[in-house]
């Protein structure tokens, strides 16, 4: 099997939700200046996680390989999952995943069950695609 790669499904609504964070946060840091302690201990540290929770999704991807299928949370998470611990996959529309760690910045988003208990979410473009491609590698398995 070939290695296919999926880009990140970004939403209208994550769009929506993001920017005027991003500049409230800066507004914010803005007017902290005349606070010097306040712009340390709480502004840069809060900003910083901000951005990262924010802009992480949109470096993450999904990729196919011969054997598993391979996970990338943003910046600093990977997640490889071999086909034959996926015991189901569902395809929801909503706004919150079940999961902690998700590569989701859209509704439309496929949770990946694997193993007893863990669920992965993830949000591509071409999720309809990623699931028959699951499923023709997890009955390959």
């Amino acid at each position: 099997m070939e290695n296919k790669r999926f880009k990140p499904l970004v939403d209208k609504l994550y769009v929506i939700i993001c920017v005027p964070t991003l500049l409230f946060l800066i507004l914010a840091t803005v007017i902290s200046f005349f606070e010097p302690m306040a712009l340390l201990i709480i502004m840069i540290p809060t900003d910083l996680f901000t951005i990262y929770v924010l802009i992480s999704p949109l470096f993450g991807y999904v990729e196919l390989r011969a054997d598993s299928v391979f996970i990338k949370l943003g910046f600093i998470m990977k997640r490889e999952i071999p086909y034959k611990k996926i015991r189901g996959l569902k395809k929801e529309r909503r706004a919150i995943s079940e999961s902690m760690t998700s590569l989701k910045c859209a509704l439309d988003h496929v949770n990946i069950k694997y193993n007893t208990y863990d669920v992965l979410t993830v949000s591509v473009v071409g999720n309809d695609e990623l699931m028959s491609a699951l499923e023709c590698a997890r009955l390959a398995e």
